[in-house]
């Protein structure tokens, strides 16, 4: 996916070719997350300050209508904050995702991702 290749350059331009300028972001694990083109690049970048060493491995994904569903796993380091739900900075981990996008017209819209970590290094 060109839109993950990017983000592990630090391409964060990338958010305007794949990101409507509408983009919402959902998730319980970061609520009142920001909304627009800015809460995407904000979304990114969080991936960046709390996780070193990050690789994302998409499982799957499913496609209907206007929607593409993916599951994937990350493994990393976590440097960020403590953080209820996640593992001690400086911590490796698995991290479990499935997230379900919505387009429109060719471009994410919505975003709805949920997150589990496990602060073993084990796969998902």
């Amino acid at each position: 996916m060109k839109l993950l290749k990017e983000l592990d350059k630090g391409n964060l331009a990338i958010i305007d070719e794949v990101c409507a300028p509408n983009f919402h972001f959902q998730s319980p694990n970061f609520p009142g997350w920001p909304r627009g083109l800015e809460g995407a690049r904000a979304l990114a970048a969080a991936g960046r300050t709390m996780f070193t060493d990050l690789k994302a491995t998409m499982e799957d994904i499913f496609a209907a209508d206007d929607k593409v569903a993916v599951r994937w796993t990350s493994h990393g380091t976590y440097i960020g904050p403590v953080k209820m739900g996640f593992p001690s900075p400086g911590e490796r981990f698995a991290m479990g995702t499935i997230a379900i996008y919505r387009f429109v017209d060719g471009k994410i819209e919505e975003d709805w991702g949920v997150q589990v970590c496990s602060t073993t290094d084990a796969a998902w």
